[in-house]
């Protein structure tokens, strides 16, 4: 079996770019999944145009002898996580390398990729591919529609979760002084003050958590993304998200601008003034597509403290 393959996306109007699939997990390779810009797109003149290449890495256990790898559920919605991240640096047009693709601004840099998870949720595109590997049979509706009530059975305490990750980056690397802190206290306060758990006194699960070193001061992104995406989702995708009509708003509003566009004009012209608030001097996402799919709807999702 090959380590990797290599996919040439095309169009009818030509060449879009390259994309490297390397999905099995192997002795010394790189742990995790993730998505790799070889080479960005732009614009060498009026008639040419440098294709983009990425790589989609990811670490699925690989297929031993005659068996072939299967997927859990779990590590098809981490593909299309990736998958969407990948199709934002393939379909982005920029006339600048340094705008193309992913290269957007932190806030807007996780929203294909979660506007793409929602694809690994949804039994009409589940059913074109999904079938049981020895009978051949297709994943039935009713098993994808329980997967779908068992990921809302604790939406708010994964919520809340992402809420404490969000709070705890903002206190250690946000705008404070330098100042050396005492990290576990910080954690084990933030921890009291905004959630229901209780701290475990001697632990320190935040020094392993490697998105507070790489996001520094920018995770409150991933619950700005899951608000976008599910805005997007249901004003441009949930009546048909295999549609052409779906597929080419996509593509010309969201993923072709990379990030060469000002980002809240782009998120409106591609859902509505609705997907964006306004609060004192800045723009927020609208809550009210993500609680309303979440089933956490109140007087008023969007009521600040």
């Amino acid at each position: 079996m090959p380590y990797f393959i290599l996919l040439g996306i095309v169009f009818s109007q030509g060449d879009l770019g390259y994309l490297y699939l390397d999905l099995y997990s192997r002795k010394g390779k790189y742990p995790g999944s993730a998505h790799f810009t070889i080479k960005g797109g732009r614009k060498i003149s009026e008639k040419e145009y440098q294709l983009p290449i990425v790589a989609l890495v990811c670490d699925f256990s690989a297929p031993s002898g005659s068996s072939i790898a299967r997927l859990n559920h779990g590590e098809v919605v981490t593909l299309f996580h990736e998958f969407g991240h990948a199709l934002h640096s393939l379909l982005s047009r920029t006339d600048y390398q340094h705008f193309s693709g992913v290269r957007v601004v932190i806030d807007l840099a996780e929203t294909p990729s979660h506007l793409f998870e929602y694809y690994a949720w949804d039994y009409r595109f589940l059913k074109t591919f999904a079938k049981h590997y020895l009978t051949g049979e297709v994943i039935p509706e009713k098993l994808v529609q329980s997967m779908n009530s068992a990921k809302k059975m604790f939406a708010a305490t994964e919520l809340q979760r992402q809420v404490l990750y969000s709070l705890i980056d903002q206190k250690l690397f946000g705008e404070q002084s330098t100042m050396p802190m005492d990290t576990i206290s910080v954690v084990a306060d933030l921890k009291r003050q905004y959630t229901s758990w209780n701290h475990v006194e001697g632990t320190h699960w935040h020094s392993r958590f490697n998105h507070f070193i790489t996001y520094g001061a920018s995770y409150y992104t991933y619950i700005y993304a899951r608000c976008f995406a599910a805005t997007i989702w249901q004003e441009v995708c949930v009546e048909d998200p295999l549609s052409r009509a779906a597929g080419s708003t996509l593509r010309s509003e969201l993923l072709q601008h990379g990030g060469a566009k000002e980002p809240s004009t782009l998120l409106k012209d591609l859902a509505g003034d609705q997907i964006l608030r306004y609060h004192k001097e800045g723009i927020m996402p609208n809550l009210t597509s993500l609680c309303k799919e979440l089933e956490l709807m109140g007087n008023d999702c969007n009521s600040q403290r």
